[in-house]
């Protein structure tokens, strides 16, 4: 049998510490980076769950429940107990006419206790007060402009997903062509070496392949590294932990019928949420004002207390006799004339509904244009990408030419240089009429009050 070693059993430990303190950050790594498969609705309902923004939209909306309660409560009995301890360090002397001898001569007496002590616990009751109802109904006014809020928040990050989904996609796509010029200018270039070294070519001309096949493979590195930055974009506007892993279900032919025009003319300016949060801010203004108009109606107000005195000259008789007592009535308050403030409040409010009115007929004409503008953007961006795409198919056509021609002898290498530059531009051409065209049906639906929450 093998005797204990101390020092064999401090390593020992001190392995199994070390070996948990680098387990536990990596598996708490494990538990954030997850990954996922999500399609462009899949990406927008996780956003709508985890995105920050929606989120504290949501906690605002709570936040509105509980101020419609607590106008609510202010409507209930309110009860409060007061307590009360007096040391009369030096009583106050007052002076008395001496009625037992002279009444004209004025003698000094003290009245009290040293020590007092007083508990009173009273209840009241809101009867009458018109700021107390009018602040209810405002409540659930403003409870509205939360709810507003939060659809236009969920809007929004319906809109930014989308854009950021897209930006990924169209860089896919953009790495999909860069590879195909890879392939067709790897061909060229190896039939190029070849005819140079049957001494038909010339140095120049595999030297001008080479230079277009760098570049076309450090464009591609390129694209590679913006496409995974424009997925960590897509993740952070989705509110998913960077280091997750996100793979991406649809490609941009998924979208093909996004090209179909649709009716400028059918959609209502309410659908939109900014148009229902003025509205609701006009309504608040209008409380307001009639707040201002009443601040002339009296309040009414009902109590009712009990309460214990205590007296004693020495402090250790003090709570030995108690002397109840108890009332109960009503509480009125008419202001009769407060100066020309309340009229000077009343004009303010009035100044300021007439502006939130004046602002809600503007947002009309506001969203009627953004809509105008929108529907321009987007058939000009279609029109645009159906172009695009004509030319690169007729740059591929001349380039695929050009090359024919070349390995034939005919033209020469800075033809095809030439052939492939144009190609490159072509589709450079269509990537971003691509991405516009995408982006811009995205605006114009958000325009028009098409995209829903949910």
């Amino acid at each position: 049998m093998k005797s204990w070693n101390p020092s064999t059993a401090l390593r020992a430990i001190l392995l199994v510490t070390t070996a948990m303190a680098v387990l536990q950050p990596a598996q708490a790594q494990q538990d954030t980076a997850r990954s996922y498969q999500f399609s462009l609705e899949e990406c927008i309902q996780y956003a709508l769950a985890n995105q920050p923004k929606v989120q504290n939209a949501r906690l605002s909306r709570e936040a509105s429940r509980e101020r419609i309660r607590e106008s609510t409560g202010k409507l209930l009995p309110h009860a409060n107990i007061t307590g009360s301890f007096t040391d009369n360090l030096k009583l106050q002397t007052s002076v008395i006419p001496d009625f037992a001898n002279d009444p004209n001569n004025k003698i000094p007496v003290q009245f009290g206790t040293k020590y007092a002590s007083a508990v009173t616990g009273q209840v009241n009751q809101t009867i009458l007060n018109s700021d107390y109802f009018l602040g209810l109904k405002a409540a659930k006014v403003y409870d509205e402009l939360s709810v507003r809020d939060l659809e236009r928040t969920a809007i929004d990050t319906r809109v930014q997903v989308s854009n950021a989904y897209f930006n990924v996609l169209v860089s896919r796509e953009s790495i999909r062509l860069v590879d195909a010029n890879i392939v067709r200018l790897q061909k060229t270039l190896k039939d190029t070496r070849a005819r140079y070294d049957e001494g038909v070519s010339e140095r120049i001309d595999v030297d001008r392949m080479q230079v277009s096949f760098n570049n076309a493979e450090t464009q591609r590195a390129n694209l590679e590294r913006l496409q995974q930055y424009s997925l960590d974009v897509l993740k952070f506007n989705m509110g998913m932990p960077l280091q997750s892993t996100l793979e991406l279900e649809e490609d941009v032919k998924s979208f093909a019928g996004i090209r179909e025009m649709p009716d400028s003319q059918q959609y209502n300016i309410q659908d939109r949420p900014e148009y229902h949060m003025q509205r609701v801010q006009v309504e608040l203004n209008r409380l307001d004002l009639k707040s201002k108009r009443l601040g002339i109606v009296p309040t009414l107000s009902a109590f009712i207390n009990y309460g214990v005195n205590w007296f004693a000259p020495q402090f250790s008789d003090l709570y030995k006799t108690g002397y109840g007592n108890s009332a109960m009535g009503l509480t009125l308050n008419f202001p009769i004339f407060t100066g020309t403030e309340r009229i000077h409040q009343v004009a303010q409010s009035r100044i300021t509904l007439k502006q939130s009115e004046n602002d809600l007929t503007n947002l009309s004409q506001q969203i009627q244009l953004e809509v105008r503008d929108a529907y321009t953007n987007y058939q000009n961006n279609t029109t645009s990408l159906l172009t695009q795409e004509k030319n690169m198919a007729l740059t591929q056509g001349v380039y695929d030419r050009v090359v024919l021609k070349f390995d034939q002898g005919v033209s020469s290498s800075l033809d095809v240089v030439s052939a492939d530059n144009e190609l490159k531009q072509a589709q450079s051409d269509y990537i971003n009429a691509l991405l516009d065209t995408l982006i811009s049906k995205v605006k114009l639906d958000q325009a028009m009050g098409k995209i829903k929450v949910q």
